[in-house]
């Protein structure tokens, strides 16, 4: 299939940001006193909003998670985000969508004040003709996609595709109509049968599987 608008996740996508995340989100549980959860708990923190995670997996109630959201913040805005690094291939395949006139964009979950300083920290912002980002309205990841296309004003969802680590990405990209390709070397796939129920049109198990899957559908 030839593919002519790329729309990427972020977190663990273009930037392995699991590092950052991590040792914030054991910040937040240090500084407000808060039991740790398992490292299996927490690496289940890259991706998804931070709200209903830390509602999920330190059982709090939606006022504990907004405050502990707000201390992730304090941390991750000035520390955590420099904690992270862009994955091998990501520049060859950006390089390779506007060599041949494609689109790059992306479309995260990550709150726009976060996702925002992660671009940009890596030299990444100007990379991407359109960026969805994730609000304090939490926006669905099919949401996000629509809203990429929105802006690009692009009207053929078949030649869309969407490029994530995470089943937030596979069912946004199913209930927007796009294209999926599943990447299994980041968090979002660790478990098995995590990608069931999930239509792909191919899985990149490397950044290098993922280089070559770009590659081929820019010469279809």
């Amino acid at each position: 299939m030839s593919y002519r608008l790329f729309i990427f996740d972020l977190d663990g996508t273009l930037v392995d940001t699991s590092p950052g995340i991590m040792a914030t989100v054991r910040y937040v549980e240090q500084t407000m006193g808060i039991p740790p959860i398992p490292e299996e708990q927490l690496r289940r923190f890259i991706g998804p909003p931070l709200e209903p995670s830390f509602m999920r997996y330190h059982k709090a109630t939606q006022e504990q998670a907004r405050a502990m959201v707000a201390c992730y913040r304090e941390r991750y805005g000035v520390t955590g985000v420099g904690e992270a690094a862009v994955y091998p291939g990501i520049p060859e395949i950006l390089d390779a969508i506007d060599a041949a006139g494609a689109v790059s964009a992306v479309a995260t979950l990550k709150h726009y004040t976060m996702a925002e300083k992660s671009l940009a920290r890596f030299g990444l912002t100007h990379r991407f003709a359109a960026t969805a980002m994730g609000q304090d309205s939490h926006p669905s990841k099919a949401q996000l996609i629509r809203q990429v296309m929105a802006e690009l004003r692009w009207e053929d969802p078949r030649t869309a595709v969407m490029i994530g680590d995470s089943r937030y990405d596979g069912e946004g990209a199913l209930e927007a109509g796009v294209d999926f390709v599943p990447l299994t070397y980041g968090f979002g796939f660790a478990d098995p049968g995590s990608l069931d129920g999930l239509p792909t049109v191919f899985t990149a198990h490397t950044p290098q599987e993922l280089v070559e899957f770009v590659q081929t559908s820019l010469r279809t």
